[in-house]
């Protein structure tokens, strides 16, 4: 016959010593992956309309492309700005072609969905910039 030892709440203090390590894990994971998520959406916003004003004909309408893409940019930065000022920019850069380029960029104060990391580890605001040449490298009328 085989003696049992007795373990009466080993497995309660184990699960207690190791629990909060644990929660501290996955608590830092949902922060960092809202701060990526963010990112990521506003690249996208973003890219997205910055392309659509560089596909309009500078030559036609001077002011066409800039608007057009700050409307997409207002537009597709919604979801991603809601609460908080997010400060956009939409410029065109480059005087003669072939160096048209449109410049558009997204600048979003951050702050960490939970917060239960230090304030350092996280940036300030996070900001997206992207350039896109004109397809149409007519000078404007």
């Amino acid at each position: 016959m085989t003696r049992r030892t007795s373990r009466r709440g080993g497995n309660a203090i184990e699960f207690a010593l190791t629990l909060p390590l644990f929660l501290s894990i996955v608590v830092g994971l949902m922060d960092y992956g809202f701060l990526f998520a963010m990112q990521a959406g506003i690249d996208n916003a973003v890219s997205l309309s910055c392309r659509e004003g560089a596909m309009r004909d500078p030559g036609l309408d001077p002011n066409g492309p800039v608007t057009i893409a700050t409307s997409e940019l207002n537009t597709r930065s919604g979801p991603f700005c809601t609460g908080v000022t997010c400060t956009k920019n939409v410029a065109e850069t480059g005087e003669l072609p072939p160096n048209r380029t449109l410049r558009c960029e997204i600048i979003r104060p951050m702050a960490p969905l939970i917060g239960f990391l230090p304030a350092s580890m996280y940036p300030a605001t996070i900001n997206s910039v992207s350039f896109y040449r004109f397809e149409w490298q007519r000078p404007p009328t």
